[in-house]
């Protein structure tokens, strides 16, 4: 197949320029993916979905297989293809704020218009079961004059479409009138945001979908923006609890599962990704104890709730055993000795993320657990609120997990010689001090890249005399922070370590450093020529951030 042996887009065109033949059989795959670009933030034009639907192609009707619907902003000109719209803002074309009565009318006559527009031609005029992907992202939406998908849609999609495999879509209140819509046999992965996490008739269509689909559905992510307070505890399991009854008494949503012979059951038992961010444990307890997740082969958990404390645990041969994860938890703080024993039952973990979770006194004994992991951890990110990794952990840590690659942390005593020695930390790859160093009032380590540029000097400078320098490590991270849709660095510093492996190299990093680079570098005291050494190290630009974390295999963070 041809796509099996091409990565990139841009190899694609040109393999398919070179002949008719090859552009035949390359030409459908530029049109799979359609994305309709919702454009905010500037001046208004005639906002006019007729003639923009009227741009479709006839190839975009005949081939496409996803369609994304985004919004992004005047800085992100790249991501706009093949078109967009436009939302008119009231405030930009009058000069002034505008009125509440105005923005309201502006929203419902473009949600109309739009959803109108998108059914009837686009949706509709697609083959049956054609549609595959329909993904619906309001991150960035702004609440005055953007749109959202309709119940008109939702119902166009669940009858035209019912063979969709991914759904991401914000599930708003008035979506949950027709709880008949939520019918999609064959999803694989669904994806919703809810706004209000109050009404059980949200969670009611979510039950009627999950249990439309639980043959199949092996991807479960949700997200709630929470309003309320976090420190205020609130009965949410009344609602998962109201919303379960009403589902399995409502005779209108499971008409179409008893019209395929299904029975109406909620048993997911071929899930094995949860990602429960801002939801808080409840849902996740709920549905675990009503035995919805019981035969679950979940190899991927996240929980997350408002406060901040997450728990994610991925593993890449076996299940994370979460009969026996709840009840290891239940008794906190327990300086994470619950945790601990968790880990003990099973093997196979590949990457945990702790993240503050039950609060400082949470601990870091759990880590005692991943010994058990030896074989296969690979990553280890974790952020104790008010308290500090320590050093002495951390090369414990080492000597009991020899494949790991990735560490990220707010470490005790700023960068830790020991990631630098080979025998300690044999392939690790990046590593992510993580202590917030943008303002001068919370510095407990280095501002400037220069004095974060010198701990790193020190620390290969005593690495390569002692002979046992790490031939693995490349990134050094100080504090990174990123921008969510460019993942460019905002704030931080972040270093890339090359080694030079053949003597052109490093007559091309004398170049450098004869034009500045950081290759010399003066410290208090004299001078060090690091160019000896065979190695450069470099500050990483923020724009060039992105791409080099891609080459390495991904930008790493807190969160799955």
């Amino acid at each position: 197949m041809l796509t099996d042996k091409i990565e990139k887009p841009a190899d694609l065109i040109n393999v398919a320029l070179t002949c008719k033949w090859l552009y035949a059989v390359a030409a459908p795959l530029f049109y799979e993916k359609l994305i309709i670009a919702i454009r905010i933030g500037l001046p208004p034009n005639l906002w006019d979905p007729d003639s923009i639907f009227a741009k479709l192609k006839p190839q975009w009707i005949q081939y496409v297989r996803r369609i994304d619907v985004d919004y992004y902003y005047e800085d992100s000109e790249d991501y706009l293809r093949p078109w967009y719209l436009h939302i008119p803002d009231p405030e930009l074309e009058t000069g002034r704020p505008a009125d509440e009565r105005k923005t309201r009318e502006y929203k419902q006559v473009g949600q109309a218009l739009f959803n109108d527009n998108l059914v009837e031609k686009l949706i509709t005029r697609l083959s049956a079961g054609q549609l595959k992907a329909f993904n619906f992202d309001t991150r960035y939406a702004m609440d005055g004059r953007s749109v959202d998908i309709s119940i008109a849609t939702l119902r166009a999609l669940c009858q035209y479409q019912n063979t969709i495999s991914q759904l991401k879509i914000t599930l708003r209140e008035d979506l949950a009138d027709d709880c008949t819509v939520y019918d999609f046999p064959c999803l694989k992965y669904f994806k919703f945001e809810l706004q209000d996490r109050s009404s059980p008739e949200q969670y009611h269509c979510i039950y009627a979908l999950l249990s439309s689909c639980q043959n199949t559905l092996e991807e479960f992510h949700c997200h709630t923006d929470m309003f309320d307070n976090p420190f205020v505890e609130l009965p949410v399991s009344t609602v998962f609890e109201d919303a379960y009854s009403d589902w399995r008494s409502c005779e209108k949503c499971s008409q179409q599962q008893l019209l395929r012979g299904d029975q109406k059951v909620l048993n997911l038992h071929r899930l094995k990704v949860w990602n429960c961010k801002e939801m808080d444990q409840p849902f996740f307890e709920f549905c675990f104890k009503s035995g919805i997740l019981q035969y679950s082969p979940l190899k991927n958990f996240l929980t997350q709730d408002a406060a901040g404390n997450a728990l994610g645990l991925v593993s890449d041969s076996s299940r994370l055993n979460i009969n026996e994860l709840f009840p290891s938890l239940e008794k906190h703080p327990n300086s994470g000795l619950g945790l601990q024993k968790y880990l003990e039952t099973f093997e196979g973990l590949s990457k945990i993320i702790v993240s503050s979770f039950h609060g400082r006194e949470f601990g870091i004994d759990w880590t005692a657990g991943l010994k058990h992991h030896a074989d296969s951890l690979k990553q280890v990110h974790v952020k104790l609120m008010g308290k500090r990794f320590p050093v002495k952990v951390l090369k414990e840590l080492g000597r009991n997990c020899r494949g790991l690659e990735v560490f990220a942390s707010e470490m005790e005593d700023g960068l830790p010689a020991c990631i630098f020695n080979k025998d300690a930390f044999p392939k690790l790859k990046y590593f992510h001090d993580t202590t917030y160093i943008g303002s001068p009032e919370w510095l407990d380590i280095p501002l400037h890249s220069e004095q974060c540029l010198s701990l790193l000097y020190s620390a290969l400078r005593h690495g390569i005399r002692e002979g046992d320098l790490s031939e693995t490590l490349k990134i050094v991270c100080f504090g990174i922070r990123t921008e969510s849709l460019t993942q460019k660095i905002v704030q931080g510093h972040a270093f890339l370590i090359r080694r030079s492996a053949i003597e052109g190299e490093r007559e091309e990093e004398e170049e450098e450093e004869d034009r500045g680079s950081h290759s010399n570098w003066n410290e208090a005291g004299g001078a060090f020529d690091f160019k000896s050494l065979g190695m450069d190290v470099r500050r990483l630009e923020p724009l060039e951030y992105p791409e080099v974390m891609d080459r390495l295999g991904g930008h790493t963070d807190l969160y799955l």
